[in-house]
């Protein structure tokens, strides 16, 4: 995978939280982004639910969900994903 395809982001609970970095692959799709984060870092997101599956991103600033890939949302290195709990 070259640097292309990867991106450094930090992923933060809340607004507070200092945040952890997280390398993520951004040829995957944003379903694919969310089920490997909420299922590494417990983040209890309901899969079943299409309202609770969903990222926030600033840096661009959109949400991520369903099937388009990440890259194609514009994550870069920098981009801050907050969870929505």
């Amino acid at each position: 995978m070259n640097s292309d395809e990867k991106a450094i982001v930090i992923l933060k609970r809340n607004r507070e939280d200092k945040g952890l970095d997280v390398e993520i692959p951004l040829n995957i799709s944003a379903n694919e982004l969310i089920y490997g984060l909420n299922k590494g870092f417990d983040l209890g997101i309901n899969m079943d639910d299409p309202k609770e599956c969903f990222l926030r991103v600033e840096n661009p600033i959109v949400l991520l969900r369903g099937e388009k890939q990440v890259k194609d949302y514009g994550v870069r290195n920098g981009s801050c994903i907050y969870v929505r709990h």
